[in-house]
């Protein structure tokens, strides 16, 4: 089989820091033909990195427009700062490359709209790396709603508790180039929740600012580090989301959603093995997928979903519709803390 020729473009955090080299999983099927990145440092790091996993020369480039001109490339991976998305995706996707953009998908609704329909056009996979909707623990929370086991979704939840972002990653710090951090960070969060509500969002409100990190590793910041987000939906249930960067190395995270005959809920205390408890008092716990390596994610990962949609066809799991989805609550949530009001989701362009 003819491996899938793939340039990076970006090779910060989650290229190079966030559980090693991506795609090595599936080197079987690709070749990591080049990398990109406007900091030599990084990108020279990278290259050492990756050919050290690999085994062989990789090519890099400050350009990224030169890198596709020149690579001779199937597919680009975008792992760079979340307003460079849209500009990046449609590039690619107009010279007929296959695109992985990393999540939040833009900025604007808009720019979201614009990226899903040059990808309709040009035939090619648009997927987005939401590694999140791969763990097999958020698929049987979803089972489980399906089959009736808590009634009608009527409320669902999540807390996370983690330090700032790491220092890698200064362009997280200007709202202009991430969104803020509920939209960097907590589209996570709502993909997760649009699975399990089953409904579109109405209305949110959410209140956060900055008590602790207005110089994180010496930058200013001009975005929360604590916050707390409601929202309704229109099938009459609601959600409530509370994101801080204050907890330092402790992290912890929560889920839950509670129906009208039972509630779900885990956390990262133990092990997020999934617990359900009926309003009759019976119980039951799935301990599902407790390891984070993420060769046990649904489809191998992220990386090799998006490998099997080029050979095999089909759709990514997180295709544009539903990256967009995941945006919509952020977006609003950044928009209400701004403006200290409640937002309609309908206003967001």
């Amino acid at each position: 089989m003819k491996k899938i020729r793939i340039g990076i473009v970006g090779t910060g955090q989650r290229v190079c820091l966030h559980g090693g080299c991506v795609f090595r999983e599936s080197r079987d099927k690709i070749q990591i033909v080049a990398l990109c990145d406007i900091n030599t440092e990084r990108l020279e790091n990278a290259r050492k990195m990756y050919e050290n996993e690999f085994g062989y020369g990789i090519e890099t480039y400050q350009d990224y427009m030169e890198m596709l001109k020149d690579a001779t490339l199937d597919a680009v991976y975008i792992a760079t700062p979340n307003y460079l998305h849209a500009e990046m995706t449609i590039k690619a996707l107009e010279i007929g490359l296959h695109v992985l953009c990393e999540k939040p998908m833009e900025l604007s609704l808009a720019k979201c709209d614009e990226m899903i329909a040059v990808a309709e056009k040009s035939g090619k996979v648009l997927s987005f790396a939401m590694q999140m909707h791969y763990r097999h623990r958020y698929h049987k929370v979803k089972e489980l709603i399906d089959r009736g086991e808590i009634g009608k979704v009527a409320m669902a939840w999540c807390t996370e508790y983690r330090d700032p972002f790491a220092s890698i990653k200064d362009w997280v710090w200007d709202p202009v180039k991430s969104g803020g951090a509920i939209v960097e960070k907590n589209c996570h969060h709502y993909d997760i929740l649009d699975m399990w509500i089953s409904s579109r969002p109405i209305s949110v409100y959410a209140n956060g600012n900055i008590m602790k990190h207005h110089k994180p590793h010496g930058i200013e910041s001009g975005i929360i580090d604590n916050a707390w987000i409601i929202t309704d939906y229109e099938s009459g249930a609601r959600s409530m989301v509370g994101i801080s960067f204050l907890a330092n190395k402790h992290h912890y995270r929560e889920f839950g959603v509670i129906g009208t005959e039972g509630k779900i809920f885990f956390s990262s205390n133990d092990q997020e093995i999934v617990h359900v408890v009926k309003t009759n008092g019976d119980s039951e716990s799935y301990a599902i997928n407790l390891s984070d390596n993420i060769t046990n994610d649904i489809g191998g990962s992220v990386f090799n979903e998006f490998l099997s949609c080029i050979i095999e066809g089909g759709e990514p799991m997180v295709d544009g519709a539903m990256a967009k989805n995941s945006m919509l609550i952020p977006l609003a949530a950044e928009l209400s803390i701004r403006e200290k009001r409640i937002v309609l989701v309908n206003e967001l362009k």
